[in-house]
């Protein structure tokens, strides 16, 4: 029997022991003179002594007695800290309503979880630290290539053949991945982007190709339309938006032409009007006028900067040394993989 079990009954079973203490101690009540009574109080004190010795019952007695002394206590103290509270918030609330108003306090802003260093990435709309790509071990086509580019520059990327700069634009695309180094691209860490994230990726960014990449079955309106139909623009927004963009780039009355119908600049301007339609915040252009003669070339480079001056980060990959000689942009100069050169107003580094 625990203690516990005795302590419900303990004025009755010491009562009961000490009435039979008597008896027993009393010579002149013989056993044989006890009552049924008697004899079911001396089997249950028997029973008792058997189990627990009777000091045990007294201490079992005691801690409850010291068990609710001490829960009486804490309920009194936790009665007196809520009264102490409530008289707290009456207090609080009379003073508020006294007071006169005033203008509420902004946050302060929250500390980024990267600190400093992640600031300054954000200031970036392209970023590479340490990029290395290799394609055959031991031979990188970049090598721990470090660039930042802020939002609305105009950038030059040249360098010769085979120097890394059409890997740089497949990084950028994600269409690579880097060996060893990080890609930030419009908030996108790119090496770090899974498969269903990339056309997010490519959707921030319009890309011009030296090779137009047309669809030659459409004509020049469904051919920019198409980039608004991939993003699922309704119909009535794209009927503004891509005679708005084909006024832009000067195809305004050539819009039912189809790209066999048009000459090599006109194509051009097809695949920048296409680059555009979504506004997106930057414009990559891989030898945009390398099927082009210095005309069109002229005209090209004129629509780059004016969309530049809109507000588009505009990035151009080239090897056309008149036209970043005369534009005085910044200029990045790729050789052999490693970036050797980075000046604003720059111009055209011959390798050799």
């Amino acid at each position: 029997m625990a203690k516990r079990e005795l302590i419900g009954d303990s004025e009755e079973v010491r009562a009961a022991i000490a009435d039979l203490r008597d008896k027993v101690d009393t010579q002149d009540y013989p056993e044989e003179t006890w009552r049924e009574e008697d004899i079911a109080v001396k089997n249950f004190s028997d029973r008792i002594t058997d189990t627990v010795r009777l000091d045990e019952v007294a201490d079992a007695l005691a801690e409850q007695e010291e068990s609710l002394r001490q829960q009486r206590e804490m309920d009194a103290a936790l009665a007196e800290e809520r009264r102490l509270a409530r008289e707290q918030y009456r207090r609080d609330r009379v003073r508020k309503l006294s007071a006169p108003e005033e203008a509420p306090v902004a946050p302060a802003p929250k500390e980024k979880r990267f600190g400093k260093r992640r600031k300054q990435e954000d200031e970036y709309i392209i970023s590479l630290s340490g990029v290395s790509k290799s394609y055959v071990k031991g031979v990188p086509a970049l090598n721990d290539v470090n660039i930042r580019i802020k939002p609305g520059e105009f950038v030059f990327i040249v360098g010769d053949s085979g120097s890394g700069k059409s890997t740089l634009i497949r990084l950028l695309l994600r269409e690579l991945k880097p060996t060893t180094g990080t890609i930030r691209v419009n908030g996108f860490q790119v090496e770090k982007l899974r498969r269903g994230k990339i056309p997010k990726l490519r959707r921030s960014m319009g890309v011009v190709f030296q090779d137009f990449r047309l669809l030659k079955d459409r004509n020049v309106y469904e051919n920019v339309a198409f980039a608004q139909r991939i993003i699922q623009v309704p119909s009535r927004e794209m009927k503004r938006n891509v005679p708005n963009i084909l006024a832009m780039v000067g195809l305004a009355g050539k819009y039912k032409a189809h790209p066999n119908e048009l000459s090599g600049g006109e194509q051009q301007r097809v695949a920048l009007a296409r680059a555009l339609v979504n506004k997106p915040p930057i414009l990559l252009a891989d030898e945009p006028t390398g099927n082009l003669d210095p005309k069109n070339t002229i005209e090209i480079m004129k629509l780059l900067e004016r969309i530049n001056q809109n507000g588009t980060t505009v990035l151009v990959v080239t090897h056309n040394d008149k036209i970043v000689n005369d534009m005085q942009k910044r200029v990045i100069t790729i050789k052999k993989g490693v970036v050797v050169s980075d000046e604003e107003m720059g111009g055209y580094i011959d390798e050799d």
